[in-house]
């Protein structure tokens, strides 16, 4: 979007606003009119299939009261003869019309002893196991089987309906069953032919065995619907009896809206269903219109509103392209002629006073820059010359340490030295016991200077430095330093190597004595590890400890005389074009790390490794 011109992102945005405004209407209208439309084709579902299951149950009770009826012509006398009992069966108008599948009666153990017509029941059979002959003997009520195979072994399965047989105290003596065919045109035959729409449907199932006993497809009667657990809203009606709206999506993908209701009479569930694409297809159609349109009146505002930006800010285009010419510094800085008096003319009149002001700015720093180049000139020589008198009195330092080291050694060493011999001469003249034991104690002072006139004058500048170089000289002063402060010494150093230059073997040197001073005066450490590596291109310096530690950085800040000797040795490095690194923190001990330029193929350095070893690779002394 940021790369994107103004024009085209107001257009954009004005368009998104545009089709959210449109498509949202949209979505929100046909939301609420599929709604609306659910609402009123589970309505119709609802209200056809009560009607459905209302009919239903009158045919079945109209059944049953047939069967009352013709139970109660049956006499003792025909009940016990079987020829009366098929004779009246066959003369009775009711089990003509309303069983044409037959009927039969049964004694109070569930063998058949009538059939009508002959071939509907086989006399003689048992019923006893079926579930509807328990439940009547049971209850003594009229039931209405589940689907069955008839006694005689037909083809297509009959629906039974039961009536008590009972003698003159009311106790049940048998069953009197019409059998109904699942095709019956007055009882379930109808369902396979009535439909809601094009594709909607009912179905009649039996919720205990989920046993289809009408269905517009044949070859779906006596079928089995989907198991528990696999259609939640199908198990929601045959289980738990619920007769409102639904969607779900049936056992073969198609999404349907479906209703059911419970028949009294039986407990069967007739179930309504429509598919959503047929019933929902109005929405659909509407929404597609709607959509078009949307996208249609968009793209009409798009170029509408194209066409307007164009023009409105092609002022802005052209103060535009002027400001770029300055930039690139084809034309002057200079101001912009003012076209109409709107929020775009405010803009070049507002960029006009910033071109005016820049002038003068120009002007003003111009100045500004010519005397800071004077002072940053100024400032340059002074810091050259100051850098010149750090190396010189760096110089004159180390000159003047050689020479007090010298007269120190030459002069008063060997004074000392006399001084010691002439004490011993006296001593050997001399017979009182009491002299004598002054002339031990002055021997005694005499060494004791001596000592300290010659550990004074090796600080000052060892001669081990020039005579056999850098490594040689700094382990003996870490040596010497490790016995005097009660360290245990780590010295690691090359143990062949070129000697670099005297003026870095001095300055390394140097940096060194003061990381151990400062670590005898503050660190309060047990372990200390100088370590050096040296290769062709740079020579490198660690002294570390495990004392106490410090902030670096404060104590630059402070100048303490810690941190006057940190900068004393940051100093000593910079002279000799190297850098120096601190590595300390409170209660974590202290590195210095200083590296130091040789040059490169300088005759007789031999190239070593480049990185420090880790302390338990350096060697101890």
């Amino acid at each position: 979007m940021r790369s994107m011109s103004l024009k085209t992102r107001i257009m954009l945005l004005v368009v998104a606003i545009f089709f959210a405004s449109i498509w949202g209407l949209a979505i929100r209208v046909t939301a609420v009119l599929r709604t609306d439309l659910s609402r009123l084709v589970s309505n119709h579902l609802a209200t056809m299939a009560r009607f459905i299951a209302a009919d239903l149950d009158r045919e079945i009770s109209l059944e049953i009261e047939a069967l009352k009826g013709i139970a109660a012509s049956l006499t003792p006398e025909m009940l016990a003869d079987a020829k009366k009992l098929e004779r009246a069966l066959d003369q009775l108008t009711e089990a003509n019309v309303l069983f044409p599948a037959g009927c039969f009666t049964t004694d109070s153990k569930g063998i058949i002893t009538a059939a009508y017509p002959q071939g509907a029941a086989i006399p003689g059979m048992s019923i006893a196991e079926r579930d509807y002959f328990r439940d009547l003997m049971a209850t003594g009520k009229a039931v209405v089987g589940d689907p069955t195979p008839a006694p005689t072994q037909q083809q297509r399965p009959v629906i039974p309906i039961a009536y008590p047989l009972r003698n003159a105290s009311g106790t049940a003596i048998g069953a009197l069953v019409g059998l109904v065919a699942l095709s019956d045109p007055l009882l379930l035959g109808k369902l396979e032919h009535t439909k809601f729409g094009e594709s909607g449907y009912f179905v009649l199932a039996s919720p205990k065995d989920r046993l289809i006993l009408s269905a517009p497809q044949p070859g779906r009667i006596m079928s089995r619907l989907p198991p528990r657990g696999v259609i939640a809203d199908l198990d929601r009606r045959l289980d738990e009896g619920y007769e409102g709206e639904g969607i779900t999506v049936t056992a073969i993908g198609v999404e349907t809206l479906a209703v059911s209701r419970k028949l009294a009479t039986t407990g069967w569930v007739l179930l309504a269903a429509a598919p959503t694409k047929e019933a929902f297809a109005p929405i659909v159609d509407l929404q597609r219109q709607v959509y078009l349109a949307a996208l249609l009146m968009s793209l009409g505002v798009g170029l509408v509103l194209y066409f307007v930006l164009a023009r409105q800010l092609e002022p802005l285009k052209k103060a535009g392209a002027a400001m770029r010419r300055m930039a690139e510094g084809d034309e002057p800085l200079a101001q912009i002629p003012v076209g109409r008096e709107d929020e775009i003319g405010q803009l070049i009149a507002d960029f006009d006073r910033l071109a005016t002001e820049r002038n003068r700015l120009d002007e003003a720093l111009r100045a500004e820059i010519a005397e800071r180049k004077q002072a940053q000139d100024a400032l340059a020589a002074a810091f050259n010359r100051l850098q010149a008198l750090s190396q010189r009195l760096t110089r004159t330092q180390e000159e003047e340490r050689r020479k007090v080291a010298f007269e120190l050694h030459e002069q008063s060493g060997q004074e000392l030295v006399t001084l010691g011999l002439h004490l011993q001469e006296l001593q050997a003249h001399c017979r009182d016991p009491e002299g004598q034991d002054h002339l031990r104690d002055a021997r005694a002072l005499a060494d004791a200077a001596l000592e300290r006139v010659r550990g004074m004058s090796l600080d000052l500048h060892p001669p081990q430095l020039e005579d056999f170089g850098l490594y040689v000289a700094l382990g003996a002063h870490c040596r010497k330093q490790a016995d005097a402060a009660g360290w245990a010494l780590h010295f690691d150093a090359p143990a062949q190597a070129a000697r670099p230059n005297r003026d870095l073997e001095l300055a390394c040197f140097r940096v060194a004595q003061e990381a151990l001073v400062n670590v005898a005066r503050h660190a309060h450490a047990s372990e200390v590890w100088v370590s050096f590596q040296q290769d062709q291109d740079q020579l490198r310096l660690s002294v570390r400890d495990n004392g106490k530690g410090f902030d670096a950085a404060g104590a630059r800040e402070r100048l303490s005389e810690r941190g006057l000797g940190l900068m004393g040795m940051e100093e000593r490095v910079r002279q000799a074009s190297g850098r120096l690194e601190i590595r300390s923190s409170p209660g974590s001990g202290t590195e210095i790390r200083a590296v130091f330029p040789l040059a490169a193929g300088a005759p007789g350095v031999q190239s070593q490794a480049s990185d420090f070893p880790p302390p338990a690779a350096r060697g101890s002394m």
